[in-house]
């Protein structure tokens, strides 16, 4: 099915919502835990502002995956940007991870960013590291057990970069 992305509208904010808190409940992805709430994430990545890009995935009328983007640090770091991505669960293996990614970096580059910094890529999340080696990432360092898997322990995080 044909996947579209576009920016995200206040309306989206309960898809959003509910695709993020499946993905953190499955303990594997992202360092969020219990303690997060929907206020939390609606201030952080949610928060539809001129300093958060937010974006969504659409097949058909239905939101499949979302992306933010924003300056990675403050004053004299807010030219490189982070990004984080997800896709609903049932919809991975269709590449919308590397379309959200292959976007991000076009979105990034019109905003004025000069690279694209990601601060914790779990090493088991193989997909999502395929996906931004594909997209023209680098592993620029490893952090060991630097994440607390729900299934594994502790496993290494790495560190994405890429000039734009």
């Amino acid at each position: 099915m044909l996947t579209t992305i576009r920016p995200a509208q206040f309306e989206d904010l309960e898809a959003v919502w509910q695709m993020w808190k499946a993905i953190m409940e499955q303990k594997v992805y992202y360092p969020y835990d219990d303690t997060y709430t929907r206020a939390d994430i609606e201030k952080s990545w949610i928060h539809l502002s001129p300093k958060n890009h937010v974006y969504v995935a659409v097949q058909g009328t239905e939101i499949v995956g979302a992306y933010i983007f924003r300056a990675n640090q403050p004053g004299y770091g807010s030219h490189i940007a982070n990004a984080s991505y997800m896709v609903k669960t049932e919809k991975r293996g269709q590449r919308i991870g590397h379309q959200l990614c292959a976007h991000s970096i076009e979105m990034a580059k019109e905003a004025g960013f000069r690279g694209m910094q990601f601060n914790l890529v779990v090493s088991t999340n193989k997909g999502a590291i395929k996906a931004w080696l594909d997209n023209g990432f680098e592993i620029i360092g490893t952090i060991p057990e630097g994440f607390y898997h729900f299934e594994e322990g502790y496993v290494d995080a790495h560190i994405f970069y890429r000039k734009l």
